[in-house]
Parts: C-alpha cells; structure tokens; sequence
C-alpha cells in the first residue's frame, strides 16, 4: 500500500473511482481540482481524500475507501489533519448525509463532534445533483447533512494510526 499526494494522473482515475462532484453546505466541489491524497495497492487506487482549506478552516469534502477495516480511512484523516495545522487552520470539517451510520461512528471515533444538523439540505442538493438518491443506507430517506468538526489543539488530538 502506497499513499501519493494526487497529481495530474491520478485526477484521471479518481473520476472513475469516486465521480467527479461532491455537494456541501450548497456549495458545489469540482474533485478534479482539489488537493489530496490517494491509497494505491499495485496501480489501483483502494482510497482517496480530497480537502479544501479556506478561511482557516479545512473541509475534508470526500473520504472513501474501498477496503474497510483497514485504516486507510484513519491515515488519510491523519495526513489531512497534519496539512491543516501546517496552513494554520483552526478546524477541520466535513459533512455526512444523515443515513451514512457508518460514517457518523467512523467519524465519532476519530475525534469529531457533531458541530451542526442541516436540515433538507440535500433535497435542496438534488436539484444540482440529481442522482443524490432519496433512500439511502438501512432504508433511511436522505435528506440532512450533519456537519462534523475536529478542533485543531493539541490536547484533543492523538493519532490513531
């Protein structure tokens, strides 16, 4: 397993393994132009996060991993987490979609606190992003974003890697 910061090659692989658009807060992300990191086993990528840092705060705007259970998730957190103190950011934040369970607990467990509930946000996101799907995990409708933030002071954080 090999992380790389993501580079002109591998923009092109990542439209294949993610997509190539992420809606948060209303705000549209093109993943083709932001910064991040990639896992690769072999050539293939298992993983990617990709940030955007902006008025000293850093937004993880996508995580995915194709091998749960592994840590690739935790690592990538890590490395964007070292990125944000060095830019001198005072958080870091991302937002989940209300039915992703497994994200809220994978995030919890790593030190973000809820910071807010955006409620019918992502039926408002459907219009920009029509394929948002209505029902997602565990039958759950998607309709909410919860935003999750991680506060930059060494006494909150230890690494889990």
């Amino acid at each position: 397993m090999v992380i790389k910061e993501i580079d002109k090659k591998l923009r092109e692989d990542i439209k294949d393994f993610r997509g190539s658009i992420v809606i948060s807060r209303g705000q549209v992300h093109s993943l083709d132009t932001l910064p991040g990191y990639a896992v690769l086993i072999g050539d293939k990528i298992t993983g990617i996060i990709t940030y955007n840092i902006s008025d000293g705060a850093c937004e993880i705007v996508s995580l995915d991993s194709k091998l749960e259970g592994q840590g690739i998730g935790t690592k990538l957190i890590d490395l964007v987490i070292v990125k944000a103190r060095e830019s001198n950011c005072e958080r870091v934040w991302l937002i989940t979609s209300n039915d992703n369970i497994r994200a809220i607990r994978f995030y919890q467990k790593r030190g973000f606190d809820i910071k807010a509930v955006h409620q019918d946000v992502i039926t408002e996101a459907r219009k920009i992003k029509p394929s948002i799907p209505l029902v997602g995990f565990d039958g759950i409708p998607v309709r909410h974003e919860i935003e999750f933030e991680f506060i930059l002071n060494p006494l909150y954080y230890t690494s889990l890697t």
